[in-house]
């Protein structure tokens, strides 16, 4: 698969589960790795992103074997110095969370990716691991990829987290567990606490305060024995735009992640004008649930920065939204989009003008004018990014004409399914 041309249709109907959550995948699979004992792991993401941390599992010394649907890791409670550099292909939480895993690890290794991955930033998050003590070299004095992480010996500190990034807490948080004394860490705003949930999970003790986090190093992690990750919330978030998007659409997403800092897209639909329904099942580790959604008639939103963090990953779908709700969307406070698999904000502008929209990039955001009808259609490049890929296809739902997909393989690096459930449910068919 490369390129993908989906034809209007009228009607998407979804009811199921999506597959699992890639940020609890990628923590599961390294909480793992370095907790002593078997753990067994059901619904875990399968995409480029998350192999990519099997394999630097493995190259840690970790047992991993695939046992039907299950992912079954035995870890010694340590990490083995790996013999190659550790090839994190294109996933910026597996690089961001090893630098930490590692730091304090007391071996020599080298974290890399592909040409993606080594322009994104990572001073962001080796400032704040040197603050511990860390020794982390790297391009342009540690900004950037490949990164050298060097035997060092790590002292806690109270750390004033540099944004309001889940990836660089989880880091630092990582690294502590190797540290002598507390780490103390404050939060700018609060953002995902997927780490926080799972540390206790393995055994570990942290304290959660209001803005901050403290957790004393020294300690052993071992494994729960089973864990299951639920549903990805960033993936149902396509199969509901585009169901809120049909002329006549609904969707119920079942065992769904509904992590608090996760469901900002949820509200962000409600206040469009779709009609959403959530039932929360279960909360330990993770709360669970089902989400219902029916189509309606939608209008366009204002969000700040405020709400952004919540749902940065769901603003690209957002966009494709609100190019066919009626009147004016504003987004701001989200200049980290210019730094995720591609510049999120330009790629968006020339996804718009491609179909025919309206879009006005801001250099932390976007306006866009929604037509409340029908796109003209047409070839949208996807830059590589798995999720303008998706995004454009969304926007075929609500398009005169095909809206074909350059580069639609990306797709493969958090969703490879995505094409065959969305034609499934009824996308791409005339």
């Amino acid at each position: 698969m490369s390129d993908v041309s989906l034809a209007p249709a009228s009607r998407f109907c979804f009811v199921g589960r999506v597959p699992g959550d890639k940020s609890i995948t990628h923590r599961a699979y390294l909480l793992a790795m370095r907790a002593e004992g078997e753990t067994r792991i059901d619904g875990a993401l399968r995409a480029r992103d998350t192999d990519a941390t099997l394999g630097l599992c493995q190259a840690l010394g970790a047992t991993v074997r695939a046992d039907g649907d299950r992912i079954v890791i035995t870890g010694q409670g340590q990490v083995q110095e790996p013999s190659a550099p550790l090839d994190c292909m294109n996933a910026g939480t597996l690089m961001r969370l090893a630098s930490g895993m590692l730091a304090g690890a007391g071996v020599l290794a080298v974290l890399s990716g592909d040409e993606s991955l080594n322009a994104r930033p990572m001073g962001r998050v080796v400032q704040p691991l040197r603050s511990l003590g860390a020794r982390i070299e790297g391009r342009d004095g540690g900004r950037f990829a490949p990164l050298a992480v060097l035997p060092a010996r790590l002292t806690g500190a109270r750390v004033p987290l540099p944004l309001p990034s889940a990836q660089v807490k989880s880091s630092l948080l990582l690294a502590a567990l190797d540290a002598d004394g507390e780490t103390a860490l404050t939060e700018l705003a609060k953002t995902r606490d997927h780490t926080e949930r799972l540390l206790p999970y393995f055994g570990a003790k942290l304290h959660i305060g209001s803005g901050e986090i403290r957790l004393s190093g020294g300690q052993r992690l071992r494994s729960p024995g089973h864990l299951r990750v639920p549903g990805d919330s960033s993936h149902a978030a396509f199969l509901l735009a585009a169901a809120a998007l049909a002329q006549n659409g609904e969707a119920e997403i079942l065992d769904l992640g509904l992590n608090p800092g996760r469901t900002g897209f949820l509200d962000v639909l409600r206040k469009m004008g779709a009609e959403v329904e959530v039932t929360v099942l279960a909360q330990d580790p993770e709360p669970v649930g089902t989400v219902r959604l029916r189509a309606a008639p939608l209008h366009g939103v204002t969000l700040g920065e405020g709400e952004v963090p919540a749902l940065i990953d769901e603003l690209p779908v957002l966009a494709a939204l609100a190019l066919c709700a009626e009147g004016r969307t504003e987004v701001r406070g989200a200049a980290e989009l210019r730094v995720k698999e591609t510049d999120r904000i330009s790629a968006l502008r020339a996804m718009a003008h491609a179909v025919g929209g309206s879009f006005e990039e801001l250099p932390d955001g976007f306006v866009i004018e929604g037509s409340g009808g029908r796109l003209r259609g047409g070839a949208v490049e996807s830059f590589g990014d798995h999720r303008i890929a998706m995004a454009a296809a969304v926007l075929s739902l609500r398009s005169r004409e095909p809206v074909e997909i350059l580069g639609a393989e990306s797709v493969a690096v958090s969703f490879p399914e995505f094409f065959e459930i969305f034609r499934a449910a009824g996308g791409g068919a005339a």
